[in-house]
């Protein structure tokens, strides 16, 4: 007999950047699991061609272990068939999980060549078993065996066959389109929450059990899509989610149409250099979580056609690089933004690099491995960047009290740690920039100022000022040009920003008229002959000034 263990036993045996959902993990402190307080290397732990991965918040806490008295339970006795009808080897199939339907803290089973037998306390659970199958091309299939409601009152025997299995499949209706990549999802009701039960299964070789109607389950896919599945280099891209509510269906196979899709005409600019762009596109479920497949675009800049689906929120990013398309940890500049397309239809976006400056600051205060201080100083209107270290850039973080005495100092721009809450009162924090990237000779220095009041030790959102201008694809603007910036203000929208503008790198400074603009602020710049715009920005609490924030050139014909 082999007992059942606690589902969290299941952490290492079935966790792979694709099938993350076999097991439960505890939630981290809400400000430490908040986007800001989450690193690149977090975010894409296998590189950044590789998967962007965010663990679903709705998952079932991690459990004990069985208890000796747990004997006193209901006798089950489970085994597990491949797709060829076999036991399978206890490396292709090494468990069963039980998630109880009252949302109590589920259990897991060890598989010994497809068997495990055990005692259960009597009730209601839904049943996963993962199953691989060496398959004659010499590859390996994944078969979901799903059971959404089994009774255990007696003594119980259950057979979880992956013949049963279907293959899952999404296409669209273009005839060079294949499938790159792609995962499935199972939520279900558990105890009145919807949990994630299944998630981030690959589509390749993927296959499902049918349920009958289940009040509470949703079977979901995503895909992506590309001519002839190419990572990188396609001229379009499909980013697909398929979903069936309350069942699993008997035939998994879904067909989206073109027409069904929201139309993205994306350019990808540079900030006056050669680079590699690429990025990734992931659903932002309901539960959280989701995982974002990487398709490169490649030269930059360069023009390529999305397909969204509508009505799902996308969790969107984008990457330049230098122009080998490393795509290396320490020479990439990352952006991201979530965006939801309410219906069909054409749209364009103009991925500009340019102006770069700080956007939405939060101050945590820990004194953990979480960020005390989340800036993300290389945000444009279009995304938000990701956390220092920046490529080629160096700087500080100086908190000082109202006697101008220093309290806490980071050696990077806009990110520190171990910074516990300090005595309340009034407090400024200074954060410098220097830059210098092979690939940008933009946003050289940044200098950015806020003055805040610390009561307790809740988080302090900061404001920021958010810059848009017409630029071309290498962030330059024509020489002797009306250009016309416009100005946010996060988190102060009804304050009046007051701007100044150089053409010398900072040396001098001319004020220039702001105006309102619907629910934004204007100002209209007149560009000199050549050379570079520096923008200084105040508003409510902040202070913000960005050196070459875009080039300017002479008038083409």
């Amino acid at each position: 007999m082999i007992t059942l263990v606690a589902a969290a036993a299941a952490t290492t045996t079935f966790a792979t950047p694709h099938q993350a959902a076999a097991a439960p993990s505890p939630s981290p402190p809400a400000a430490a699991q908040s986007a800001s307080a989450r690193s690149v290397r977090d975010r894409y732990p296998h590189g950044l061609r590789d998967e962007a991965v965010t663990e679903p918040e709705h998952r079932p806490a991690k459990t004990r272990r069985l208890a000796s008295k747990a004997a006193d339970g209901v006798q089950v006795v489970i085994d597990v068939l491949d797709r060829n009808g076999k036991p399978p080897a206890t490396d292709d199939a090494n468990g069963v999980i039980f998630y109880p339907l009252d949302g109590s803290d589920p259990l897991y089973g060890e598989l010994d060549t497809g068997h495990v037998e055990g005692r259960l306390p009597a009730g209601e659970y839904a049943v996963v078993a993962y199953v691989k199958t060496p398959e004659g091309n010499g590859d390996a299939s994944t078969s979901v065996v799903y059971r959404p409601r089994v009774l255990v009152r007696d003594a119980t025997k259950l057979v979880l066959d992956a013949r049963e299995a279907r293959p899952v499949s999404v296409s669209v209706d273009r005839a060079d389109a294949r499938t790159l990549d792609g995962a499935m999802k199972i939520t279900q009701r558990l105890g009145g929450t919807p949990m994630v039960t299944i998630w981030g299964v690959p589509l390749k070789n993927g296959y499902v059990t049918p349920t009958d109607p289940e009040a509470g389950l949703v079977f979901t896919t995503q895909a992506v899509i590309t001519r002839n599945g190419m990572q990188s280099g396609s001229p379009y891209v499909y980013n697909v989610v398929a979903e069936r509510q309350e069942r699993i269906p008997a035939n998994p196979a879904f067909h989206v149409k073109t027409a069904d899709m929201a139309k993205v005409g994306v350019r990808y600019g540079t900030e006056g250099r050669p680079t590699c762009t690429g990025g990734h596109a992931a659903p932002d479920w309901a539960e959280g979580g989701g995982i974002g497949f990487f398709t490169g675009v490649g030269a930059a800049p360069a023009t390529r056609t999305e397909y969204y689906t509508p009505g799902v929120a996308w969790d969107i990013d984008w990457m330049n690089t230098t122009p080998d398309c490393a795509f290396e940890f320490d020479k990439t500049e990352f952006w991201n933004r979530t965006v939801r397309f309410a219906e069909p239809g054409p749209h364009q976006w103009n991925l500009t690099p340019a102006p770069f400056g700080p956007a939405r600051p939060v101050v945590i205060w820990g004194s953990g491995d979480e960020p005390a201080l989340a800036v993300h100083m290389h945000s444009t209107w279009d995304g938000r960047s990701a956390l220092a270290p920046y490529t080629g850039a160096s700087g500080s973080s100086v908190l000082r009290d109202s006697t101008g005495r220093v309290v806490y100092e980071s050696d990077q721009p806009g990110t520190a740690h171990g910074w516990p809450v300090p005595p309340p009162g009034n407090y400024t924090l200074t954060i410098d920039e220097k830059r210098e990237a092979s690939y940008s000779p933009l946003a050289t220095r940044q200098h950015a100022v806020w003055h805040f009041t610390v009561r307790d030790d809740g988080v302090v959102a900061l404001p920021s000022i958010r810059y848009r201008t017409p630029l071309d694809d290498d962030a330059t603007a024509d020489a002797g040009a009306r250009q016309e910036l416009t100005l946010t203000v996060d988190r102060a929208p009804q304050s009046r920003p007051s701007l100044q503008i150089s053409y010398d790198d900072g040396k001098t400074w001319t004020p220039v008229t702001v105006r309102r603009k619907g629910t934004e602020w204007a100002a209209t710049l007149t560009n000199p002959a050549s050379g570079f715009a520096s923008l200084r920005v105040t508003a409510a609490g902040v202070d913000q000034t960005v050196i070459r924030a875009y080039a300017v050139r002479g008038r083409r014909s």
